[in-house]
């Protein structure tokens, strides 16, 4: 359908068509960004938790770049039950996790 848009008349009519098709969705910070986490996942087939934990992971992993954290951190001592043969084995299923993920949000277009 062609419209004059000069006419002042056709505008208000296009408008007012428009305005009643539109349903407006307020929605709080968290509620957005819990939606494009769930919207993320299903599009490249991972689970919301882990889209989060990789963008969580890929925040901190930028502030370390800028020397951000440098400035704030304080090393505290590291005390575990695990032995190092376990940590080491939660890192590389984390750094695979991670690289996964990553591949999938670049052949998404996404990161």
């Amino acid at each position: 359908m062609r419209v004059n848009l000069k006419s002042g008349k056709a505008k208000g009519k296009m408008v007012r068509r428009m305005a009643t098709s539109i349903k407006f969705r307020f929605l709080s910070g968290e509620e957005v960004a819990a939606d494009l986490i769930s919207k993320i996942a299903s599009k490249i087939h991972e689970k919301p938790e882990d889209v989060a934990w990789f963008l969580e992971v890929k925040s901190i992993m930028d502030k370390l770049g800028t020397g951000e954290f440098l400035k704030s951190a304080k090393p505290e001592p590291l005390e575990t039950s695990k032995n190092v043969q376990a940590i080491m084995s939660e890192v590389r299923k984390s750094y695979k996790k991670f690289k996964r993920i990553e591949a999938k949000m670049k052949k998404a277009g996404l990161v």
